[in-house]
């Protein structure tokens, strides 16, 4: 049977409202007594022990000592930044004087007066601290600090603004309104107005630091300077106006730039660097490789490799050295015999002249056979170089036939002038000292070589087109001549006149009128000379004339 049913038969309704909640005990917070233990405060149950607890305080003395009051005065003081003499006054601690032997109360008297009299100057008077500006005369003026863009009254003006704003450039360029003083208008129809000069704040700086400089010299010459003082005076001589405006405007320029060109710009000094980097490290390495090759210290007699013949006996011993003795792999088999004569410092020379990719190679061949079961390593490759690292340590795969020995760079670049003849070598090497080249490369790197070559052959080429137009030009100079003499012999046989004869007949009677004229010796010293300089200064047509008059007396 539910609650329903027991409600149906009693006729009570059925919507019954919520159950009512339980009402909670509010236990009120227990007081806790410090010192107690927990068992001991438990004991009371809901009433706390009432226990007073007891509070060791006691009043602490009012005055620490028994001295008497100090005494204060309302002296007057006064404040030597001021202009005016102004007084004030203000609370200060009273000094008692030590009592003063006997027979001197008149001088104490004496001296208390004169303190008193003696005003007190401002504790805040030493911040009041004032810039030196050079202070001039109109002599010191005239002879140091004359000027056709500034004029005095405007420079006092400048000094007086750098003293009032203690060199504080922005302000006084923010400050500068200096009007020119007006011109005399008596007898001056209408109005004239002075316009003032736009002044930047460079321009104030360079003209300040020009008279703090001359001035400073004057004052003190520069033998008689310190250290600190000849730095500060060079420093006012070297300021540039052009520079410190194009430094602020890279400034400028800088803090005006967005997030992407701050970014490109940190990735471009990151790049800079690291090429940096890189050409130290090219240049130790290369520093060292020289190093190697140079020729270590020798206690023998070296005498007999002086020659070509004793090099080349010496490379044949190398040769038959080396075939005797064969190197020993690394990575040889176990259990394989050791070469004769000196293989541990064989292997020991290998193994310092393996590079680090070897090294690596090795180790990891070694792994890799040990994880499968330890079998005996195999010969491994080297490692191909990149084509940036051909050209770095200048490796070079030749196609034609190599000789046996040696063979260095320079003679292959010198090569192609050594088989010319003495006179081509000398126009070769005349052609480089006009370029400003060395006939003998300092550097013969491969790519330094390949454009050195093909600048010899050039020259070469050019060589041989300047031979050939000098063969060329005499032989059109041949072909004139024999024209013009051909020429000639058909107007002689015509029987014509040359042209421009009489000209030339004319030219040598007055030159012989002027040889007459002068002292028998000079006369005598100088007519062969004249002679043979006028024979040398006839031209085809004198004789030309001279072969006609001849063929006409024949005929008469």
């Amino acid at each position: 049977m539910t609650s329903n049913d027991v409600r149906d038969m009693l006729d009570l309704p059925g919507n019954v409202g919520p159950r009512p909640a339980k009402k909670q005990k509010i236990a009120a917070p227990k007081s806790t007594l410090k010192g107690l233990a927990r068992e001991v405060q438990s004991l009371g149950g809901d009433n706390p022990i009432a226990i007073v607890p007891e509070v060791t305080a006691f009043k602490k003395r009012r005055f620490a000592s028994r001295k008497p009051a100090a005494k204060w005065e309302f002296k007057p003081f006064k404040n030597s930044a001021r202009k005016d003499d102004l007084i004030l006054r203000h609370w200060r601690r009273k000094t008692e004087a030590p009592p003063a032997p006997a027979g001197q109360d008149g001088k104490t008297e004496q001296a208390n007066a004169q303190a008193e009299a003696e005003m007190d100057d401002s504790t805040f008077a030493k911040f009041n601290v004032r810039v030196k500006v050079p202070t001039y005369d109109d002599e010191q003026y005239k002879l140091y600090l004359q000027s056709e863009d500034w004029s005095k009254d405007e420079t006092d003006y400048l000094m007086g603004l750098a003293q009032d704003f203690d060199l504080r450039w922005p302000v006084i360029w923010d400050r500068y309104e200096y009007q020119p003083p007006m011109p005399d208008m008596e007898g001056v129809e209408g109005a004239i107005m002075t316009v003032p000069k736009t002044r930047s704040l460079e321009d104030l700086k360079a003209r300040y630091y020009k008279v703090a400089a001359a001035m400073m010299i004057v004052h003190k010459p520069q033998d008689k300077m310190i250290s600190s003082e000849f730095a500060m005076y060079e420093t006012m001589l070297s300021f540039n106006p052009a520079q410190e405006t194009a430094r602020k405007k890279f400034a400028e320029n800088a803090f005006h730039r967005t997030r992407d060109e701050a970014k490109e710009e940190e990735s471009l000094l990151l790049e800079l660097k690291r090429i940096l980097a890189r050409s130290d490290k090219l240049n130790e390495e290369r520093r060292e490789l020289y190093a190697r090759l140079e020729a270590p210290p020798s206690t023998g007699n070296i005498g007999i490799y002086s020659s070509s013949q004793g090099l080349q006996s010496l490379l044949q011993q190398l040769m038959t050295v080396d075939k005797s003795k064969k190197r020993r792999s690394l990575m040889a088999p176990e259990g394989a015999s050791p070469a004769p004569g000196g293989s541990n410092l064989l292997q020991q020379g290998n193994l310092d002249r393996r590079d680090s990719s070897v090294r690596e190679s090795m180790s990891v061949a070694s792994a890799s056979n040990g994880k499968r079961g330890g079998t005996a390593p195999g010969p491994t490759e080297r490692r191909q170089l990149t084509e940036e690292e051909e050209r770095t340590y200048g490796v070079s795969h030749p196609t034609d036939r190599l000789t046996s020995g040696p063979l260095f760079r320079y003679e292959k670049l010198s090569k192609p002038v050594t088989t010319k003849s003495t006179a081509q070598q000398m126009k070769i090497t005349n052609t480089l000292n006009e370029l400003g080249l060395p006939p003998r490369l300092i550097m013969p790197t491969a790519d330094t070589g390949v454009v050195y070559e093909s600048l010899i052959e050039s020259i070469i080429r050019m060589l041989q087109y300047r031979a050939l137009s000098d063969k060329l030009s005499g032989e059109i100079a041949i072909a004139k001549a024999q024209k013009a003499e051909k020429e000639k012999r058909e107007r002689a046989a015509r029987g014509e006149p040359e042209p421009g004869a009489g000209d030339a007949a004319a030219q040598e009677e007055d030159h012989d009128d002027e040889v007459k004229v002068e002292d028998g010796e000079r006369q005598k010293s100088v007519a062969p000379s004249v002679k043979s300089d006028n024979a040398h200064k006839r031209s085809a047509s004198v004789l030309s004339s001279v072969s006609d008059k001849s063929t006409k007396r024949q005929k008469k």
